[in-house]
């Protein structure tokens, strides 16, 4: 049995210079926590299905997991949602030790939950009900979430939710 690659895009090299230069070591460890945690969620999942992880690409996105095996819809969406599900797990039990990781997950989970491709949630509904009705809901999806995070900038809470909204309206013209 071949062990899984790694590997890392421009984009993902980009995308680690980033959290490096912005988060302090503390919250780039429990990020790094939650995102194993999700990571795991879907390659359990995967194994669970009958594929097999043959590579673990980091993008620009963020980690990507690569298989064989265990395509059809039901799988597919069984796969994609294990992720969100693991991080939500995760987020429960280590709340009380661990609450920024705890919190990093939690939030990774609800982003990732979205029905907005290429978001495990737009996975799973593409899987379920086909790419275009997956498209077209990703579409609003992302719409409502630049909306909404155009109102929370402006109001003071920052700009995460103004960034993810718009980096996802920008995939959806892919």
């Amino acid at each position: 049995m071949r062990r899984p690659k790694l590997e890392i895009s421009a984009g993902g090299v980009l995308l680690l210079a980033a959290l490096i230069f912005i988060l302090t070591a503390d919250e780039l460890t429990a990020l790094a926590l939650a995102v194993l945690a999700h990571e795991a969620g879907h390659a359990a999942a995967i194994y669970l299905t009958g594929g097999r992880v043959t590579a673990l690409r980091l993008a620009v996105t963020g980690p990507v997991i690569c298989r064989t095996g265990g395509t059809d819809g039901a799988r597919e969406a069984f796969c994609a949602l294990a992720g969100p599900l693991a991080g939500l797990m995760y987020a429960i039990v280590s709340a009380e030790r661990l609450p920024l990781s705890a919190g990093m997950s939690l939030v990774l989970s609800a982003f990732n939950s979205l029905p907005a491709l290429p978001l495990d949630g737009g996975r799973a509904l593409a899987a379920l009900a086909g790419e275009r009705a997956a498209g077209t809901v990703s579409f609003f999806a992302s719409a409502a979430l630049l909306i909404a995070g155009t109102a929370l900038a402006a109001a003071g809470f920052g700009f995460a939710a103004l960034i993810a909204g718009a980096a996802l309206c920008l995939m959806q013209w892919r």
